[in-house]
């Protein structure tokens, strides 16, 4: 049984490998479980190997369409593709997970219309939370928390702008905590009722300087999302603060030292108990470190 058992996990894993790599770069591909409303509405619930979005499946599966518990893949459009695979299911005293039918376990079929996107949620159980509950999250930490659970990332045509613009559509990623899977349904039936979380503005990061003190370093893609930068380099997403994005930004526009120290200091004022050049003298340091910029 257990030889069995690993070469069904086994092969539910290579089918699962083969689906994602044949709509590479067309398509959003969360790693998330899914459920469809009636209305052919679809939630995705992101998060890692571990966090319970196949729990979350099984309890929410028998309320509503079962769409995945592995990967919900999603098109510019909000067209969602189901992936309708064997629920990968850990069993007491086994050591590999059971592949178990969706009908075995009374999950519902998917309605009979076209799927499409309305919301993306991060998972996370909390057994001493107040209450069970979805909360806005900033555009920035969303996506930075989101990169890491999505397949092929970069080869998206710019992959942060794909993300954000998608988010534009649905209202702003949320955050599900929950106590005990059992209130899932009643608090997912709640949010398919709620109208869609606010989203923030954002654009895109300004050009490189052909000129300048500054060399600034070739990145797949960036947004600046209310004075806070995400940067996209070498498939790695790192999240600026405010006196990072200033600085940087600066530097791509060709400024010299002495004006990024003057519009940080309009910006943010003069640093308490210390020296105003000194302190973007260090973000620039820690700009280069991280490889965004080099001295030129």
């Amino acid at each position: 049984m257990e030889e069995e058992d690993r070469a069904l996990s086994q092969l539910s894993t290579d089918v699962t490998l083969a689906a994602l790599d044949a709509v590479r770069g067309s398509r959003l591909l969360l790693h998330a479980a899914g459920i469809a409303a009636p209305d052919g509405r679809v939630f995705a619930f992101v998060g890692p190997s571990g966090r319970g979005k196949t729990t979350a499946a099984r309890h929410l599966g028998t309320h509503f369409g079962y769409v995945s518990d592995e990967s919900v893949a999603v098109d510019a459009a909000l067209t969602v593709w189901p992936y309708r695979k064997p629920l990968s299911v850990i069993v007491d005293g086994r050591p590999v997970k059971e592949q178990i039918a969706p009908s075995d376990l009374g999950l519902l079929p998917l309605p009979p219309v076209p799927l499409r996107l309305v919301g993306i949620t991060l998972l996370e159980r909390d057994p001493d939370a107040v209450e069970s509950g979805a909360a806005a999250v900033d555009l920035i930490d969303a996506i930075c928390e989101m990169t890491p659970q999505i397949s092929y990332l970069a080869e998206l045509p710019s992959p942060l702008q794909y993300v954000a613009r998608i988010i534009d559509r649905i209202g702003a990623v949320t955050r599900l905590i929950y106590r005990d899977a059992v209130e899932l349904p009643a608090v997912v039936s709640d949010m398919f009722a709620a109208p869609p979380p606010p989203v923030q503005p954002w654009s895109v990061a300004p050009d490189a300087a052909t000129s300048g003190p500054w060399r600034c370093s070739v990145v797949e893609d960036a947004i600046l999302v209310e004075g806070r930068a995400c940067i996209l380099r070498e498939g790695v997403v790192t999240a600026l603060d405010h006196r990072g994005c200033l600085v940087w930004t600066m530097c791509r526009r060709g400024a010299h030292t002495r004006e990024i120290v003057d519009a940080a200091v309009a910006a943010f004022g003069e640093p308490a108990g210390g020296d105003a050049a000194a302190l973007i003298e260090q973000t620039i340091e820690e700009l280069i470190a991280h490889g965004l910029l080099e001295r030129a």
